[in-house]
C-alpha cells in the first residue's frame, strides 16, 4: 500500500470519527408524548438532549415556549456522558381540538425530533371545573381486585385513589396430553333453546367422521373440530381437572364460514390411546347444542 493510499484512509477514518463523536454529543430525544398515542389532560412534553439546555416546543408549528432543562435523568449516562439532560413543559393537552398533533422539539434553534399523537379532551372541554366523581373498575389492575378513580380537577384526569381485593390465581394445568389430532363419532346429546330452529339444528342428529385437533398454550387450549363443510374452532381457558379424571374448560367458539360464535365449555376432555373424549358444548343465537365424543 502505498503512502497516499495510506494517507487517504486514515483522513476517511478520521473523519468518520470526528462526525460520530460531533452526532453522539448532540444526541437528543422527546420521550412524551409517545409518537402514535393517545393523550389527555394535564402532562409533560419531554425528553433528553446531551448538549444543549435551550429547548424549544412546537405543536403543529406554533411555538409553546421553552421546556425547563437540565433535570437528572440516570439513563442518559451511557448516552451522553453525563445526567443533566433531562427536559419537561408542563402542557394542557385538552386546549387542543380532538385528534392528531404534530409534537416537534428543537435545540438552540435545530430541530432534533418530532411525534404525532392524538389528544382527546378528556372532561370534553379545555378545562373542565367544579366536577366530584368517582368510579369503581372491577378486576383491575388484576382479576379479583378492584380499583377506585377519582376526577381530578388539577389534572383534568381520572386518577386511581385506591385498589382492594387479593388477586386471583389463574389455575394452570399441563395440558401437553390433549396435544393432537384425531378422528371419531361426534354425537350430538343435547339441544336447548328458543333458536336452535332458527338455525336448523334439531334434537338426536349425528356426524360421523369428523376431524378433531387441539394444541395448548400455558393454561389455554385451543380445540377445532371440522367436518360436513364446517370448521369449529373452540378457544377454551382451563378450570379444573387433570389428564385421568378429564380437564373442564370455559371459552368461546366461532364456526366457519358462518361466522357464528358464542361461548363455549368442554367437560371431561381427555385423549387415551390417541382418541379423544369428553363433552363440549356451546352457546349462540339463543340456541345451546352439547355433543359427546367417543
Amino acid at each position: 500500500m502505498n503512502i497516499k493510499t495510506k494517507v487517504l484512509k486514515w483522513l476517511v477514518a478520521l473523519t468518520a470519527g470526528m462526525i460520530g463523536a460531533s452526532t453522539a454529543g448532540a444526541v437528543g430525544v422527546l420521550g412524551t408524548p409517545v409518537d402514535g398515542t393517545i393523550v389527555s389532560g394535564v402532562g409533560v412534553i419531554s425528553g433528553y438532549h446531551c448538549t444543549s439546555k435551550n429547548i424549544d416546543v412546537y405543536i403543529d408549528g406554533v411555538s409553546i415556549g421553552k421546556a425547563g432543562a437540565g433535570t437528572t435523568l440516570g439513563g442518559t449516562l451511557g448516552v451522553c456522558g453525563h445526567t443533566d439532560t433531562g427536559y419537561a413543559l408542563l402542557y394542557n393537552f385538552n386546549n387542543l381540538t380532538n385528534g392528531q398533533h404534530t409534537f416537534t422539539v428543537y435545540a438552540d434553534g435545530i430541530l432534533f425530533d418530532s411525534h404525532t399523537a392524538t389528544t382527546f379532551q378528556s372532561g370534553g372541554m379545555p378545562w373542565l371545573s367544579g366536577k366530584n366523581v368517582s368510579y369503581t373498575m372491577p378486576n383491575f389492575p388484576e382479576v379479583g381486585q378492584t380499583a377506585t378513580v377519582q376526577w381530578a380537577q388539577s389534572y383534568q384526569n381520572f386518577l386511581i385513589t385506591s385498589i382492594s381485593g387479593t388477586p386471583t390465581q389463574t389455575p394452570t394445568a399441563d395440558l401437553s396430553s390433549l396435544v393432537g389430532s384425531d378422528s371419531f363419532v361426534y354425537t350430538q346429546s343435547t339441544t336447548s333453546g328458543s333458536g336452535c330452529a332458527g338455525l336448523g339444528i334439531s334434537t338426536g342428529s349425528s356426524i360421523d367422521g369428523l376431524q378433531a385437533s387441539a394444541s395448548a398454550n400455558g393454561s389455554q387450549l385451543i380445540f377445532n373440530l371440522w367436518g360436513g363443510g364446517s370448521y369449529y374452532t373452540f378457544t377454551l381457558n382451563y378450570q379444573s381437572g387433570d389428564a385421568t379424571s378429564g380437564f373442564n374448560f370455559s371459552g368461546t367458539f366461532r364456526e366457519t364460514p358462518s361466522g357464528l360464535s358464542g361461548t363455549a365449555t368442554a367437560l371431561s376432555l381427555k385423549k387415551t390411546n390417541g382418541s379423544y373424549s369428553g363433552f363440549v358444548s356451546g352457546t349462540a343465537s339463543n340456541c345451546t347444542v352439547g355433543a359427546s365424543m367417543s
